[in-house]
């Protein structure tokens, strides 16, 4: 059982820095979720059992260090605000596709953040799958694709849903 809870907490605490950091997105809502509440519940049960089955503290330091440092994490960056960063990034316009590659795109992306309104970015993705993508650029910026071939398609997308 707690190597099983041990792998499923590291799993998900891979995922949640790769999606703090912008590096690997997903369009799915549920898994962000998972992810997002797997990472506030998992350390607690792996820590209780770290030291209920290990009574030396000596011995794996580490496998207790994690957890505890991952609670400490929670504890700063408030729980409440991870919570409210469940919400995954929607494209709403999908402004240049690269003529090599037809995965790379420039893309107009908002995302719901409650009673603030919405998020708003322009940035440049590759996308793996049509839910799974890596983030490359935050910002659109013009000087970023010369050289390149781009065809510009501005195709409303508006998987949010706005009028």
């Amino acid at each position: 059982m707690l190597k099983i809870i041990r792998i499923t907490f590291y799993i998900v605490l891979f995922l949640f820095l790769l999606d703090i950091f912008d590096l690997f997105q997903t369009k799915i809502g549920f898994l962000k979720a998972i992810i997002y509440y797997g990472f506030l519940i998992l350390p607690i049960p792996l820590l209780i059992l770290e030291f209920k089955s290990n009574r030396n503290l000596k011995e794996p330091i580490l496998r207790k260090g994690i957890p505890i440092l991952t609670i400490i994490g929670i504890l700063y960056l408030n729980p409440m605000k991870i919570l409210l960063n469940t919400a995954t990034w929607k494209t709403q316009t999908i402004e240049l596709i690269n003529e090599n590659y037809k995965n790379h795109r420039v893309e107009f992306q908002m995302k719901d953040i409650g009673a603030l309104g919405y998020a708003k970015r322009n940035a440049e993705i590759y996308y793996l799958t049509d839910y799974f993508y890596f983030v490359l650029a935050e910002t659109h910026d013009e000087r970023n694709f010369l050289g390149i071939k781009w065809k510009r398609i501005d195709q409303n997308i508006n998987e949010i849903g706005l009028k």
